[in-house]
């Protein structure tokens, strides 16, 4: 980066607390890395399916610095084939204390089937190695991906999206916007899930495991 360390001291001390902390185990901030892309992490809002704030203190995407290298490849990707289209990051890194709030929201109803229990081992999120992402246009208007993030139900599932299509549950236009995000992510070295088009993991759970320390605190 060309930024001058006076410049790099002064956006160290914006942080917040837990983004002190992110940095500080050495995970990076992306928009520092590529300010093109967007970032708004659901879960700095009440705007998520648990309807609640669960980030008090991070507003900002960190991730492991392999990890940020990819989304920023894959920002490159999409600007070269779509100059008006952007990434725009959801959720990244996930500190397990907060792991452990969100699972707290839903323990107990019939939601908690969809947020890893701490409990059996962090998630991906917890190393800064998974990233929620989706596009937006030049006005960072989010484009039709067929269902919002967080939905959770066959609509979000990303192996049977033709059939969508035909059975009239998801668009065309939001079909052929989840392959675009899906190409410039896979490019760039990052792994789609069955159950979420808007998520991409660096490696496996047991990968992270045997290589990197949780986000812990």
């Amino acid at each position: 980066m060309s930024d001058s360390l006076e410049e790099k001291m002064v956006s160290i001390a914006a942080d917040s607390p837990t983004e002190a902390r992110l940095r500080e185990m050495g995970l990076v901030d992306v928009h520092e890395l590529d300010a093109t892309i967007c970032v708004h992490l659901v879960y700095a809002t009440a705007e998520n399916f648990m309807g609640v704030v669960l980030y008090d203190d991070l507003h900002k995407a960190f991730l492991l610095p392999e990890m940020a290298e990819r989304v920023v490849q894959a920002q490159a990707l999409l600007k070269a084939e779509r100059p008006e289209l952007s990434l725009m990051i959801l959720d990244a890194a996930r500190p397990i204390s907060i792991q452990r709030r969100m699972f707290h929201v839903v323990a107990g109803t019939p939601r908690n089937i969809y947020v890893s229990n701490p409990k059996h081992g962090p998630g991906l999120h917890n190393y800064g190695a998974a990233v929620d992402v989706t596009l937006v246009d030049s006005l960072g208007r989010r484009l039709d991906m067929g269902t919002d993030v967080d939905h959770f139900g066959s609509k979000a599932h990303t192996d049977r999206e033709a059939q969508l299509v035909s059975e009239g549950k998801i668009s065309q236009e939001a079909y052929e916007n989840r392959l675009l995000l899906r190409r410039v992510m896979r490019e760039a070295g990052l792994k789609p899930i069955r159950s979420e088009w808007w998520h991409f993991n660096l490696m496996s759970r047991e990968q992270a495991r045997k290589r990197l320390k949780p986000i812990d605190w």
